[in-house]
């Protein structure tokens, strides 16, 4: 019997082509979702400057997964830009609202 190591799980291709469709897809998300609010009423030019790095991040990870690349340098940008916009998201809105009008 053959001893095999373990794989390492942030080493592997499968787990960055995971993020990266966990990213288009979240991307996507987010985009209609943040339409929806504005739909029903939130504040549109906020919402929607705040909605561009992410439909960006989703753009980008539809193209790399078409042209089936992917690199740890855009996952990690992508966890930290999604992380960032999430946990300020609430104060970047009424910030972008108070510079835009």
């Amino acid at each position: 019997m053959a001893d095999q190591k373990p794989s390492k799980p942030f080493s592997s291709e499968r787990t960055k082509l995971v993020i990266t469709k966990i990213t288009a897809i979240y991307a996507a998300f987010y985009f209609v979702l943040k339409l929806s609010a504005i739909f029903n009423g939130a504040w549109v030019l906020p919402n929607l400057v705040l909605t561009l790095p992410l439909l960006i991040l989703g753009l980008i990870a539809w193209y790399l997964l078409k042209s089936e690349q992917t690199n740890w340098l855009f996952v990690i940008v992508s966890i930290l830009i999604i992380s960032a916009i999430r946990y300020y998201e609430a104060e970047a809105v009424v910030w972008l609202n108070s510079i835009l009008q």
